[in-house]
């Protein structure tokens, strides 16, 4: 349709200047305030919004000093494409001829303060309440309508009774005309002539796109040519029991576009009015969106301010490890710059930051106590993004402590296990939470540094996500109980549980020692020392870290990264006195210490202890080695026939 031109009303309009202020910044607010030209939009109806709700304020508690009017509340825009015309109108509080200079000639200014101040004193109850949470209606936002129009008209009348219309022009050149109008209703109705490059804001395509976006879930109907434009409610500022399961389904996939299942594993629905007023609705998905692991992308929560939407996906209500969560956040407290569009860091949006990370955290471990299955659904999609939390937020340690699942020796299955169920499980002589890091849960159940465990029943977690050596050095105890690596350090557990097995005949402690030694002697550039092992029972050698130092998987994983820059350190050679192995090579550097077998026992020793970790320095090497050895052994095994045929 056409919009039938503007009237110039027979009064002689009055022309002002802009305050010093708003000369200096217009030029910032219409050029580069604003990273999205679109959100002008999204002012004009916030203003249209706040406007509505200051005149139904008013007339409940200023009833005789405001016009009566039966007219539903509303939000009208009009549209005519052909001549580059944009129009919104509502029927809400309007504004004086002095509001309107006032008001509209200096930036920021909108008469809240006063206003508040006035009604603190005569509002009772809810009204009170009612009236905190009302902005003003125009703020510097209302100037973003220069990006995309080249000049606009603001006609308004005040709501309050005796008052007369007045009209409002600028281009946003540095100074404005007011004039007499002849609007006869209260409200406000603001037309933009839209610049030819911004056309498109006059199509209704374009329009709807916006408010959908942006303003999909303001209280009162905005209607583009008669039709309802804004259709969802804001489920976040409704009682919880009112909200059905569909309902939560349905916002559910509209908010995650419909990338993170078909329906929430769990939902967080939370409303604080003190010491900061927020309403949270948050979900668990089931599922991870494709880019979660490799580029930090959120689906995050989307920031609203009186439902109208601020940020998209907001990265300081929730810390990073969380980034999994999707929903809504709509605060009458948050501050914001005066662009609307930038959250200042604060100590509101601190406080709600803390308050949403609690919930979500409580959210998950009724999860896992409630419906465990699901939990582990959650967990295996999400596990590995929620063990960032310890080394990052000490405050919430022991609860995200309480949320994580392991693969460990005992589990059967393949089950998972969480540190309080191995609390639960361990001997009450074992004061430390054992563990062992590497890429491969089969892999480190069969690691000869588990002997000794197995040997005594004795349940340790096989940790197999990178993130794990930076988890456990956050964590380092859970409830009193050190996480202990049983790849570091000497181990003797016979303080906490005895083997299943009676220990063989003790070993030979000369000929231990003289095996000790000649293996520091070969082995000295390779190992920081040799020493008999406390952990194995059936294997012959086994490569340790000392304690403090680095992981060897931790060294692979930091290898990768930066090859150049990272230096393997030394590690201890654990020899099993036991073995056939360590007792032959102790008798030979007794009676022969110059015996050409001794190097070749010692590398292969170390050979063993690396091949264990799956790793082989020199292929071709041990390929020798093992021949040497195999042709000796047939040799011996072949004399005494040899013997027979001569």
């Amino acid at each position: 349709m056409t919009i039938e031109p503007t009237i110039e009303p027979n009064t002689e309009p009055q022309q002002f200047a802009f305050k010093a202020e708003v000369q200096r910044v217009l030029s910032l607010v219409i050029n580069s305030l604003y990273t999205n030209p679109e959100v002008f939009l999204r002012e004009l109806v916030s203003n249209a919004s706040d406007a509505l709700d200051k005149a139904r304020f008013l007339q409940l508690t200023e009833s005789d000093a405001v016009v009566r009017t039966e007219e539903e509340p509303g939000i009208d825009l009009t549209l005519d494409a052909p001549n580059r015309l944009l129009v919104i109108e509502d029927n809400g509080v309007g504004m004086t001829r002095d509001e309107v200079v006032e008001n509209l000639g200096t930036i920021a200014r909108s008469g809240t303060s006063e206003f508040f101040e006035k009604f603190a004193e005569v509002s009772k109850g809810g009204d009170k309440d009612r009236a905190l949470e009302l902005i003003g209606q125009f703020g510097v936002g209302f100037y973003a309508v220069f990006m995309v129009a080249e000049r606009v008209e603001v006609e308004t009348l005040s709501l309050k009774a005796g008052e007369a219309p007045v009209v409002w022009r600028s281009a946003g050149d540095g100074s404005f005309t007011v004039a007499a109008g002849e609007r006869t209703k209260p409200g406000t109705r603001i037309t933009l002539h839209l610049k030819e490059d911004s056309a498109e804001f006059a199509e209704e395509w374009r329009v709807e796109h916006v408010i959908e976006k942006y303003s999909n879930f303001v209280m009162f109907p905005i209607r583009i040519g008669g039709k309802v434009a804004n259709h969802s409610s804001a489920l976040w500022r409704m009682p919880r029991a009112k909200v059905t399961h569909e309902q939560h389904v349905e916002f559910f996939k509209l908010i995650s576009n419909g990338v993170a299942g078909d329906a929430p594993l769990a939902t967080v629905h939370w409303s604080v009015d003190a010491p900061v007023q927020f309403s949270a609705l948050m979900y668990v998905p089931e599922k991870a969106s494709m880019n979660l692991f490799t580029s930090r992308e959120r689906l995050g929560l989307r920031l609203y301010a009186r439902r109208v939407l601020i940020m998209e996906s907001c990265d300081k209500l929730l810390p990073t490890y969380l980034r999994f969560l999707c929903g809504v956040v709509d605060s009458e407290d948050v501050s914001l710059n005066v662009s609307r569009e930038t959250l200042q860091e604060n100590i509101t949006v601190r406080a709600i930051e803390q308050q949403l990370t609690k919930q979500a955290l409580k959210a998950l471990e009724a999860l896992a106590a409630e419906e465990p299955a699901k939990y582990l659904t959650f967990w295996k999609e999400f596990g590995v993004i929620l063990k960032e939390g310890v080394s990052t937020d000490f405050r919430n340690k022991d609860a995200l402590a309480k949320l994580y699942r392991f693969q460990s020796l005992r589990a059967v299955g393949g089950a998972l296990i969480g540190l309080e169920a191995y609390l639960k499980a361990k001997p009450e002589a074992q004061k430390a939470i054992y563990f062992l890091t590497g890429t491969d849960g089969a892999q480190l159940a069969s690691s000869p540094l588990l002997e000794a465990f197995r040997a005594r029943d004795l349940d340790v977690l096989l940790l197999t996500d990178p993130i794990d050596e930076w988890m456990v050095n956050g964590l380092r105890t859970f409830e009193g109980c050190e996480l202990v690596s049983v790849a570091h350090g000497e181990l003797d557990l016979d303080a906490v549980a005895a083997p299943k097995q009676a220990a063989e005949a003790p070993a030979d402690e000369d000929g231990v020692k003289a095996a000790v030694e000649a293996l520091e002697k070969v082995l000295s550039d390779r190992v920081q020392g040799v020493r008999a092992s406390r952990r194995l029972t059936e294997t012959a050698s086994c490569l340790v870290s000392r304690a403090g130092d680095p992981s060897a998987n931790l060294e692979r994983l930091m290898q990768a990264f930066d090859e150049d820059k990272v230096e393997a350190k030394k590690r201890i050679l654990e020899v099993n006195p036991n073995h056939a192995i360590v007792r032959s090579l102790g008798l030979l550097a007794q009676r022969d210490p110059q015996s050409s077998r001794i190097q070749l026992y010692a590398e292969m020793l170390y050979d063993l202890a690396r091949l264990s970790e799956g790793v082989v320095d020199d292929p071709a090497g041990l390929v020798r080695r093992l021949q040497d050895l195999i042709a000796e052994s047939a040799q011996q095994a072949a004399a005494p026939f040899a013997a027979q045929k001569t």
